[in-house]
């Protein structure tokens, strides 16, 4: 392993808190944004050596850099932090820039509070701050629950290839539902309309009996977007079907958009 330049008491006094990044010296990467004070910045290449078997994604790509005969470049991207507190917010900024861009790192955590005060899309962020009740809707529609698949930056197509399937919805169901509303933690996510149905191609649902829709956006529903409904789902419920109208959301439902518990 290198030597490690320590970093002098009197230095780590100027620089207070800061954020860092770690980067492959092979191809210029960035793999890992930190937070520190004093002389972390060394620790992740400390960690490496004295575990040279861990399975941490981070760990291992430090020590293929070692054994190439090189060093991880360590960078500072803002010191003087005056405080802990800021120092969160602005590594958790960092991280989602990265993240915004597609750039994977090896952060094992997207950054403190990412869930509720992170990387989101505009509509993402209006409707963890304000859902209101989603009102009455006198058509027949299908609600699916797209959470697994679904973050605060999908875009819209993201959003709709969660929702348009595979479901495994009765053809009784299927011959009626117009519209099918996209739900993630209790918050519409996206409204579409239903053109038809065709059976899931997936080889994991083969024997299921699942089928996913073609369809648009309607936007004869888009003021649905960002209402809650969390009155709807519970537990492992996965599709509801409202297919002589859904008579609106409960406004007193208490928010829990359940994205800081991952």
């Amino acid at each position: 392993m290198a030597a490690v330049v320590r970093i002098p008491s009197e230095v780590a006094a100027e620089l207070r808190y800061y954020i860092y990044a770690l980067r492959d010296p092979r191809d210029g990467r960035v793999f890992y944004i930190g937070k520190g004070i004093g002389d972390r910045i060394n620790a992740h290449v400390r960690e490496a050596g004295k575990d040279p078997e861990s399975e941490r994604a981070k760990l291992r790509i430090i020590n293929e850099i070692e054994t190439a005969g090189l060093e991880v470049d360590l960078l500072f991207l803002r010191t003087g932090i005056e405080d802990e507190a800021t120092s969160f917010v602005v590594e958790q900024a960092v991280i989602d820039g990265f993240a915004a861009d597609g750039h994977p790192l090896t952060n094992l955590v997207r950054g403190h509070h990412s869930g509720s005060q992170g990387l989101a899309t505009l509509p993402a962020v209006i409707a963890r701050l304000r859902a209101l009740p989603c009102p009455p809707i006198p058509e027949p529609i299908i609600m699916v629950k797209i959470q697994r698949g679904w973050g605060p930056d999908s875009t819209d197509q993201q959003i709709f290839e969660q929702t348009r399937g595979h479901w495994r919805i009765a053809p009784w169901v299927r011959d009626r539902a117009a519209f099918c509303l996209g739900v993630a933690y209790g918050v519409v996510r996206g409204v579409y309309r239903i053109d038809d149905w065709f059976p899931s191609e997936q080889p994991w649902d083969e024997g299921k009996d699942r089928w996913g829709f073609h369809g648009a956006p309607a936007g004869e529903l888009g003021h649905i977007v960002g209402t809650q409904v969390r009155d709807v789902f519970g537990g492992r419920v996965m599709y509801r079907r409202y297919l002589d109208g859904y008579p609106g959301a409960i406004e007193d439902i208490a928010a829990d958009d359940g994205m800081t518990k991952s």
